[in-house]
């Protein structure tokens, strides 16, 4: 039994028996590991000896146990170098003076666990053991709500991993993660630099920490997320809360004056005689129902309509034709990357229109954007989703959540311009993403190149992802099998297709633009960046070509933008002075001009395409 397999099928039964009963489930609820490296490490698959330790310290295995798995362990490692480390250091010696970036791509998946300690003679030596705290957790980057967030997360899977020197992770790294860099990268104040390199450094870094490539890729999609999301100012955020606060004391004091001033005029006239006109309003402070009370009122008009049946009119302006109402403040817009365009549009508008208004808007994702409302942020807080949020969902039904339809947003399928296919038929679309049967080159579609089909498709959650199940496809799209986009991973190699998933339509129109073969879907103005993404082609379904407004035609990838507050705003919050402006002429003519399709009309109707069905 020399043979690395050989020793690695011994040490999987080891492992399973020293693991018990212990399900991956079970597994993955006290590492913090995901469900599906748990279940990979019970199937067979060769893990790091950070993520064994952790799953036979959740299974309670004593401490000598735990020792002598180590040294079964450690010589899988072995066999593994002894099998596969020439062609690894021939390549490193043939290359000596280049960037490891490429040879760590080619050949660390071939030989992981190895340290580069020296360069020309080139030598690698196994990690050092690490020494695990107690209580190990794998950190959640998903957690992270900005990018300082995020930061301190790295620090925390750094510990996970047993605190290894600066130094030990550039050799494990080999030499993709210098010393200095990894520095940067886990001083307190790095959120204030981000980097488009941070994105692969990431990567490099969890896997430096132990880690499995559903992991890692976990960890760079949670950078691509909040990479852009600054972390707030606490000292401005105390001082405006304070500020707040003092406002509003300041207005219930006088509040509470006038009522006294009302309650003595009402105690000391006759009984007979009718209660004096409530006083002029107070120098400074609005009356709870003056022309702010009324804007409320239609706002909150706008946003039950939109959450009703979905036919009807939605108020707008006042008769007097006031200027739409502004708040001072933050408001939050958070949610789909597809939406982010309008909302950006919309915040450029409505901030010029109210000076004191701040606006910020966050493209998470429609899932993540629906998951931050709660009754407490009502006020301050609009989710951006695509398309309408079911009926029958915990959200609409159990929530209370209420959307209101702002454009129709239309949705383009793309693919690599190597694949030579310049459109497809709904009925090929659905069978390319067939689950049992289908093409798996795109020689088997007409017109296309001799080259691999390749899905790249939004992560679970996403409503583009919905938009496009439920227009185009008509059925989940299939089982992922791939983290690279390139190639099946080893535990998935039987499946049919090859398919990745991307957290943003940023990372799905890069991946397509670099990876042959590929296929995704993306909103539409972003698709067409033909300087951005020159190798995007964008696709014609059934011979409807994407483009142009579209409430217009009968292309089917579209789908209406919808924000959601969580209930019915406040009175005089900024999301419903918000939402009132989106029912009024001024922002119907800034989306109008813009380029996109209003869902709301000038006759105050919500256009069919964008009602719920």
């Amino acid at each position: 039994m020399d043979s690395y397999l050989d020793q690695k099928a011994d040490f999987h039964r080891y492992l399973v028996g020293r693991l018990g009963e212990s399900g991956a489930a079970a597994l993955a609820r006290h590492t913090g590991l995901l469900e599906v490296t748990a279940r990979a490490l019970l199937d067979g698959e060769f893990l790091s000896w950070e993520v064994v330790s952790a799953c036979l310290a959740a299974a309670g295995v004593d401490s000598g146990e735990v020792g002598q798995a180590r040294r079964r362990w450690a010589a899988v490692e072995h066999a593994m170098w002894d099998e596969r480390g020439d062609a690894l250091r021939a390549a490193f010696e043939q290359n000596g003076h280049a960037k490891p970036a490429r040879l760590v791509e080619a050949h660390q998946r071939e030989v992981p666990w190895r340290r580069l300690t020296a360069r020309l003679p080139v030598t690698f030596k196994p990690w050092v053991e690490p020494a695990f705290g107690t209580g190990r957790r794998l950190p959640d980057p998903t957690a992270a709500k900005d990018i300082r967030d995020f930061y301190a997360l790295l620090r925390e899977l750094r510990a996970w991993a047993g605190s290894p020197r600066q130094s030990e992770i550039e050799k494990r790294s080999w030499g993709t993660l210098p010393d200095a860099t990894i520095s940067a990268m886990l001083q307190k104040d790095r959120w204030r630099t981000p980097s488009d390199r941070d994105l692969a450094r990431v990567g490099y870094f969890a896997t430096a920490c132990g880690l499995p490539r559903t992991e890692v890729t976990r960890w760079v999609e949670a950078y691509e997320r909040v990479r852009h999301v600054p972390p707030p100012d606490d000292l401005a955020m105390a001082r405006a809360e304070a500020a707040e606060l003092k406002s509003g004391l300041a207005a219930a004091q006088a509040e509470a004056d006038k009522l006294r001033k009302r309650l003595i005029a009402y105690t000391e006239q006759p009984s007979e005689a009718a209660p004096p006109e409530p006083d002029a309003e107070t120098p400074g402070v609005r009356e709870p129902w003056g022309v702010r009370g009324r804007w409320t009122a239609v706002a909150v008009a706008a946003v039950v309509f939109a959450a009703g049946a979905g036919t009807g009119a939605v108020l707008g302006r006042g008769s007097s034709g006031e200027a739409p109402m502004c708040f001072r403040g933050k408001l939050r817009l958070v949610g789909s990357t597809a939406f982010e365009r309008t909302a950006a549009v919309l915040r450029r508008g409505y901030e010029d229109l109210c000076p004191d208004a701040r606006v910020s808007v966050e493209a998470v994702g429609s899932n993540e954007g629906v998951r931050v409302l709660t009754r407490d942020n009502a006020g301050t807080t609009v989710a951006m989703h695509d398309g309408h949020l079911r009926a029958d969902s915990d959200e609409v039904r159990l929530r209370g959540f209420r959307g209101f339809p702002v454009a129709l947003v239309g949705f383009a399928v793309i693919v690599n311009k190597d694949t030579n296919v310049t459109g497809l038929s709904v009925q090929e679309l659905r069978s390319i993403y067939a689950r049992d049967s289908g093409p798996t080159n795109w020689r088997q579609v007409p017109g296309g190149a001799n080259v691999p089909i390749r899905l790249v498709s939004r992560t679970e959650g996403s409503g583009t992802r919905g938009i496009f199940e439920e227009r185009l496809l008509d059925e989940p799209e299939p089982d992922l099998s791939s983290g690279d986009c390139r190639r099946r991973d080893e535990i998935r190699a039987s499946y049919r297709t090859i398919r990745c998933e991307r957290s943003s339509q940023g990372q799905v129109l890069e991946t397509v633009n670099t990876v042959p073969g590929t296929i995704g879907y993306a909103e539409l103005h972003v698709a067409g960046d033909a300087r951005r993404y020159p190798n995007v082609r964008v696709l014609s379904l059934d011979g409807r070509r994407a483009g142009g407004p579209p409430a217009m035609g009968s292309y089917p990838f579209v789908a209406p933008e919808v924000f959601y507050t969580a209930g019915l705003p406040p009175n005089g919050s900024p999301a419903a002075a918000f939402l009132t402006f989106l029912a009024g002429a001024e922002a119907r003519a800034i989306l109008q001009r813009a380029g996109s399709s209003v869902c709301v009309g000038a006759d105050a109707q919500v256009v069919a395409r964008c009602q719920a069905t």
